[in-house]
C-alpha cells in the first residue's frame, strides 16, 4: 500500500497532495525544521502561488519540492531510517537520516562523515533491500 502511495506522487494533483500530507501529519513532525515549516505553510495556505511568491520562485518548484517531501514521508524507507533497530549501528542511522529524512545527497553525507561515496551507498542499500 506504501509503495503505491509513493508511485501515486509523481502526477498528483495539489488536492491529493494535501490528502497525502494530512495523511502522514504525524511524519511531518519528524522533518527538519525547514522542511517541516514549509510543508505546514502548504497546508494552511493550499495554495502553491502564494508560497512561490513569498519565496521569490516559479509554482512549479513550490510543487516539486512538496511533492518530493511527500514521496519521502510515505516511503518505508523514511520509517526505516527514523526507527531505533538494534541491528543499525549510530553512525548507519545517522546516515539514514541524511539520506531518507533531510534529503542529503550521497555525495554531501560521505564528505561530511570522511567516507566514500561507495561506503554510504552501501549502507543505505543495505537497509533498503532488507
Amino acid at each position: 500500500m506504501v509503495r503505491d502511495l509513493v508511485v501515486a506522487t509523481k502526477g498528483t494533483r495539489k488536492k491529493e497532495l494535501l490528502g497525502l500530507l494530512d495523511r502522514f501529519s504525524t511524519r511531518i513532525d519528524l522533518l527538519s525544521d525547514e522542511q517541516k515549516m514549509f510543508v505546514r505553510l502548504f497546508l494552511d495556505a493550499q495554495n502553491f502561488r502564494s508560497i512561490a511568491t513569498m519565496a521569490g520562485v516559479n509554482e512549479a518548484t513550490i510543487a516539486r519540492r512538496l511533492k518530493k517531501i511527500a514521496d519521502r514521508i510515505s516511503s518505508n524507507n523514511f520509517i526505516t531510517a527514523m526507527s531505533q533497530n538494534s541491528s543499525i549501528t549510530g553512525e548507519k542511522m545517522e546516515i539514514l537520516k541524511d539520506y531518507f529524512v533531510n534529503a542529503l545527497p550521497i555525495a554531501r553525507i560521505a564528505k561530511d562523515r570522511n567516507l566514500s561515496c561507495y561506503r554510504v551507498r552501501k549502507i543505505i542499500k543495505t537497509v533498503v533491500s532488507c
